[in-house]
């Protein structure tokens, strides 16, 4: 039977099928989805597989005009999200064969939906840790590039957790130091202050950085409560530094943030630890850390003792398309 596919503008039932959805991010929540079609001015297609009357799959995609190119994007471009992408639905154990054809045809259905209705010039998605099977976007003449991130299970105990990390991270967050500060979750008003240090951060580095604090903080206000985590250090009473992550579906991933402060004190190790030790306790099974793919942010993060996932951008369009975006960067989360 083949898969058919339609799109949904039903908030709840989107929710619904995110919950036989495995490895779903906040992202792929329906506010969130549309908080992202708000602050980007592309409109969202949340588009749902069905064989018969079965959900099978759901796949987030963006389109937009860039002049006379039409754009599919999954995530969004310029909004630091890291993957978004389709994801299948988990409701049966399938047996491999049976899988790669549920997930083939899938894609193939998603595909052929957004040739029909938009017949994009260029498309660009990057899939979530966890989405391995990318043969269909390939058949389909995509280019595909591996990326990675890491990825700590933070499913066990405290002291077996410490004894994983490298020394100095171990030392970095166990140590006493003579400086009152304090670590704590923090609200809207700390999202602006995570979001503006990024960005002198990134204009000292020379590099641009047009991620909004209004988007961050329309998803924190968006989304079910403890979804957006903003953590932040502060030193007698002063911030110094944080960031927020996105936690759901027991996962949580390290999103905005980490700017190194100009203080005598470890202040993203320290974050890192005390938001590992709260996630612990509500449950969250693993850390995502993202960073993986920057050789500088990678020797900060592997003392962590993470394990490397891999993930996928893919892209199709015409060659002139292709490098026209290499070369700018528009297009492109």
């Amino acid at each position: 039977m083949s898969i058919e596919v339609t799109t949904t503008d039903d908030a709840e039932r989107w929710n619904e099928l995110l919950t036989d959805t495995p490895r779903a991010t906040g992202f792929h929540h329906a506010a969130a989805l549309s908080v992202l079609e708000r602050h980007t001015g592309a409109t969202c297609h949340r588009l749902v597989g069905y064989k018969g009357e079965e959900p099978v799959g759901v796949f987030p995609v963006f389109t937009t005009r860039k002049g006379p190119v039409t754009v599919a994007v999954s995530p969004p471009p310029n909004v630091k999200l890291p993957y978004l992408g389709p994801r299948m639905l988990d409701r049966q154990q399938l047996k491999r064969r049976r899988a790669e054809k549920r997930n083939r045809r899938f894609v193939d259905a998603c595909l052929e939906w957004l040739e029909a209705e938009h017949d994009p010039d260029y498309t660009s998605i990057r899939t979530t840790p966890g989405y391995d099977d990318v043969r269909p976007f390939l058949w389909q003449e995509y280019d595909a590039t591996l990326r990675y991130t890491y990825v700590v299970d933070i499913d066990r105990e405290p002291d077996e957790l410490l004894s994983a990390f490298s020394t100095d991270a171990r030392k970095n967050v166990t140590d006493e130091y003579d400086v009152n500060y304090e670590l704590a979750e923090g609200d809207a008003d700390d999202i602006d202050l995570i979001v503006e240090q990024v960005r002198e951060r990134h204009a000292e580095q020379d590099e641009s950085f047009e991620l909004g604090s209004d988007l961050v903080r329309d998803l924190y206000e968006s989304l079910p409560e403890g979804v957006i985590r903003p953590y932040v250090c502060r030193i007698d009473g002063e911030f110094t530094g944080g960031f927020v992550n996105v936690e759901f579906g027991g996962r949580g991933i390290c999103w905005i943030g980490g700017a190194k402060p100009s203080v005598d004190l470890p202040v993203n190790d320290l974050l890192d630890w005390a938001y590992i030790t709260d996630a612990r306790e509500r449950g969250v099974e693993s850390y995502d850390l993202a960073g993986a793919n920057n050789p500088r942010i990678a020797r900060f993060k592997a003392k962590f003792a993470p394990e490397l996932v891999p993930y996928y951008a893919l892209e199709a369009g015409s060659r002139t398309m292709t490098t026209l975006t290499k070369l700018y960067g528009s297009l492109r989360g």
